[in-house]
């Protein structure tokens, strides 16, 4: 996952993750993504949602110099620590399949993961009505070039529970411009959202938003 600080025009978006081995001759990973959403233009600049995502995976399939580079099996958790009403928690048990292919001057990255949803909190029991199933997320390198400069280009899509329903689940696009400089390592980053479930506290509420800072990694 990468790492990002974005901003809009209703708040400020930041996510870090991590990825941990835990021993050289085990192929068991801990990782873990946080999402927070900072609302920077309100008086008190409160975080009005943050996205808990711890991870435990074994890759039972790692090559080199091959179309599918590894095959993950795993369980995520994803919760936003609230209480009550505001509560929003569910687990996910998954498959992730690791792509990666040369066309040229570009490389194609792509992640897919298939989920099954489990332990839904009370207040979030049709969650997987707007996460649904899959997620799918591809990266392209050098789409554009020139100088030391290039614009990478990257895609992640989710349908809701009805496998195919895009309508219900949620889109993000980025262009991603690496300046090249040897003095300045982040990208400049471009982030548009389109659908459900950015947030888990409104993960019912559809929203569109395009933010625009720097992104530290990608996949």
């Amino acid at each position: 996952m990468p790492i990002y600080v974005v901003g809009g025009d209703e708040d400020l978006k930041l996510q870090f993750s991590s990825k941990y081995r835990l021993a050289q001759n085990l192929n068991i990973y801990l990782a873990y993504t946080q999402t927070m959403f900072w609302s920077i233009y309100e008086a008190s600049k409160p975080f009005k949602d943050i996205t808990y995502a711890p991870e435990i995976f074994y890759r039972f399939w790692d090559r080199e110099n091959v179309f599918l580079k590894s095959i993950d099996a795993g369980y995520l958790h994803n919760s936003n620590g609230k209480k009550e009403k505001d509560s929003r928690s569910f687990d996910r048990f998954f498959l992730k399949f690791n792509q990666a292919s040369t066309i040229g001057r570009n490389v194609l990255y792509s992640e897919l993961r298939i989920y099954q949803l489990a332990n839904k909190d009370p207040e979030n029991t049709n969650i997987d009505k707007y996460f649904g199933f899959w997620d799918l997320q591809l990266r392209l390198t050098n789409l554009i070039t020139f100088s030391n400069k290039s614009v990478d280009l990257e895609l992640k899509i989710f349908a809701g529970s009805k496998i195919v329903d895009f309508d219900q689940g949620g889109k993000i696009l980025g262009i991603i411009y690496r300046l090249g400089s040897k003095n300045f390592n982040p990208a400049l980053y471009l982030q548009y959202y389109s659908g459900y479930a950015e947030s888990l506290l409104t993960y019912q509420e559809k929203s569109e938003e395009l933010r625009f800072g720097i992104i530290l990694s990608a996949l």
